[in-house]
């Protein structure tokens, strides 16, 4: 069993690090594209100017793991099939992650296990989207099956036909496995596994991701000022301010609430990955640090 780990990535430094620590060991690829969709272009960029590019730089990959693709892209469907040509063709499948997702390694290893005896042919996981800091993930809405489509058995050729939602194609002809798909909620049920989604996490990490959802993929049914009027107030606020935003607003979801059910935070109960445990202390210190500035 061959696993390709797929990424794409723009000013992703936030989690980065830990995300290529938790999916090295398992990988026998890991392919990422670097670079600005055409809406970060028009402001100006050319690639990352955070630390990301330091990352990918300076990652340890002793095996020869790693190949990264820079470029620019019109848009996310271009960015994920500028890796596909480096996917070697004795790959068995290729899981997306995202610059701020990660599993447990128990958990990595139980899905392998569960690829190799039942033969599926994709997979979505359950999110716990982390917010406002790493002690509460977005609950309802955000947490059901069919909204994070992360694994797909590929053959020599196959590609990616969009992002969003994630949609692989395959060359006609090949002998292919009858496509089988194992669903989030069967997935957590049965087997515990959950995806560790680190993206309402960071301030800016945020503000810059609703710039962009805003302008490009939600629109019409992004809240407006989502910033300023539900993420800020909420991680600054105190319990009881925080429990008045979520019963206003259903939740803390960018989606109206009109085009999602609710999305009220959930306490965390359990252990990160490794990776983000050994560095709880550096991921607290970045959140006040960003936080700080809208204190003074």
């Amino acid at each position: 069993m061959k696993i390709a780990f797929g990424m794409i990535v723009f000013n992703g430094e936030y989690v980065l690090r830990q995300c290529l620590e938790s999916a090295y060991p398992f990988a026998s690829q890991i392919l990422i594209a670097e670079g600005p969709v055409q809406y970060w272009q028009d402001q100006g960029y050319t690639t990352s100017t955070d630390g990301t590019n330091e990352i990918l730089e300076s990652f340890p990959d002793p095996e020869n793991k790693i190949t990264v693709v820079h470029g620019q892209y019109f848009e996310k469907d271009e960015q994920c099939n500028a890796y596909m040509p480096y996917l070697a063709d004795d790959i068995d499948y290729l899981w997306q992650i995202d610059s701020d997702e990660m599993y447990l390694a128990t958990d990595i290893e139980k899905m392998i296990q569960i690829l190799e005896e039942e033969k599926y042919t994709s997979v979505d996981v359950k999110s716990a989207s982390f917010y406002g800091g790493l002690d509460r993930y977005i609950g309802g809405f955000e947490r059901k099956k069919g909204n994070f489509y992360r694994i797909f058995k590929v053959y020599p050729g196959s590609k990616w036909l969009t992002h969003r939602p994630p949609t692989m194609v395959h060359v006609s002809g090949q002998s292919q496995l009858v496509p089988r798909h194992l669903d989030a909620d069967t997935l957590y049920e049965q087997h515990g596994i959950q995806m560790f989604h680190y993206s309402y996490v960071f301030p800016h990490q945020v503000k810059a991701k609703l710039s962009y959802y805003k302008a490009k993929v939600s629109m019409g049914k992004c809240v407006d000022n989502y910033y300023e009027r539900i993420y800020l107030p909420w991680v600054l606020g105190n319990k009881q301010e925080r429990r008045f935003i979520e019963h206003l607003n259903n939740g803390v979801h960018e989606f109206k609430p009109q085009y999602r059910e609710h999305t009220r935070t959930e306490p965390f109960e359990g252990d990160h990955p490794r990776a983000i445990r050994e560095s709880l202390s550096e991921i607290k210190e970045r959140i006040e640090n960003e936080l700080q500035e809208f204190r003074e």
